[in-house]
């Protein structure tokens, strides 16, 4: 999987000039921990309690690496406006995201996003990644080729959008030629992007690791041709049956279910092959991916198990 970062831009928001991957500053500092913040859309205000939770105990936090929604909180933590982020995400109702979303039949995605890119604006207007006291990394996908995107340094607020422009649903982001889609569909938890920062203690926040459990395979029959059917049940003795109620699903649910089911499963894949020294779960799995006006909860529930993990936390953060 080839990575790519890219640097500091030349005109406008999306013009970030590429750069080779060598040429990716060095970790600053190795005092405390590095985060690699997961995706998980609505359930991504979890990481805003976990920030807090460790904010509190004063355990320092080295670097963040973001995918979609953890890139969107882990870059307002770092730019220093996460309780921005915090107040705006408490005051979501139905109604509200309704009005933050410019509904469009002739784009890229569902929701053009202009609203929402707004409201970051009016808070972090021309804040360069590489102007962040921390290093900092949002991962996305390039679309036309499925390479692995890692955005390094140039206007934070275009990185943001790009690692968390879902398909389908946000317009992609052009980035100098490369359009950039979420970076969930091939790096969910960015461990792999801490790892490459020589970052010697690294902790993740996986949103999405009690939605399914572990994989399973389960053998299973379809149904037999009518004639067979009707052949067979003649030769039985009658007895009554409940059938199973069948599962109905309208677009969006199938859409969602089936980012879950992606996001999970390369999670689990990437997370075997590089685990972090330690990983946060919080319980999620009652939240969906668009419930946004649940911030509430899932900020209190991120809180929650960071607080409960403090000891462990600490002693990692000690380590030499």
């Amino acid at each position: 999987m080839q990575l790519v970062a890219f640097s500091k831009r030349k005109g406008d928001g999306a013009d970030i000039e590429p750069v080779a991957n060598d040429e990716v500053p060095a970790p600053k500092g190795q005092q405390g921990i590095a985060l690699a913040l997961g995706g998980g859309a609505a359930r991504g205000w979890a990481h805003i309690g976990v920030l807090h939770a460790l904010d509190e105990a004063g355990i320092k936090i080295d670097m963040i690496a973001g995918t979609s929604i953890g890139a969107l909180v882990g870059g307002c933590y770092l730019a220093g406006k996460l309780d921005e982020l915090e107040k705006f995400a408490r005051s979501l109702s139905r109604r509200r995201m309704l009005g933050l979303l410019d509904i469009q039949f002739a784009g890229s995605g569902l929701f053009g996003g202009m609203r929402l890119n707004r409201e970051m604006d009016a808070h972090m207007r021309e804040i360069q990644i590489e102007d962040l006291p921390k290093p900092f990394v949002a991962v996305a996908t390039e679309i036309a080729t499925g390479h692995e995107i890692w955005l390094t340094h140039g206007d934070l607020i275009v990185a943001m959008r790009a690692s968390y422009s879902l398909p389908g649903i946000f317009e992609p982001v052009d980035c100098n030629g490369k359009v950039l889609v979420d970076g969930a569909l091939v790096n969910p938890v960015p461990v792999s992007v801490c790892r490459a920062y020589e970052q010697r203690r690294v902790v993740a926040v996986n949103l999405n690791y009690d939605i399914f459990g572990r994989s399973g395979v389960v053998k299973h029959g379809v149904p037999r041709a009518e004639m067979n059917v009707k052949a067979t049940e003649s030769k039985r003795p009658a007895h009554k049956t409940t059938p199973s109620p069948p599962v109905r699903l309208g677009i969006s649910g199938v859409m969602v279910e089936s980012y879950n089911i992606i996001q999970d499963r390369i999670s689990r894949a990437r997370l075997a092959g590089d685990p972090p020294d330690y990983a946060l779960h919080p319980r999620l799995s009652d939240i969906g991916l668009a419930d946004f006006h649940r911030a509430s909860d899932a900020i209190d529930r991120g809180y929650d198990v960071a607080m409960e993990r403090l000891p462990d936390l600490r002693r990692l953060a000690e380590l030499a």
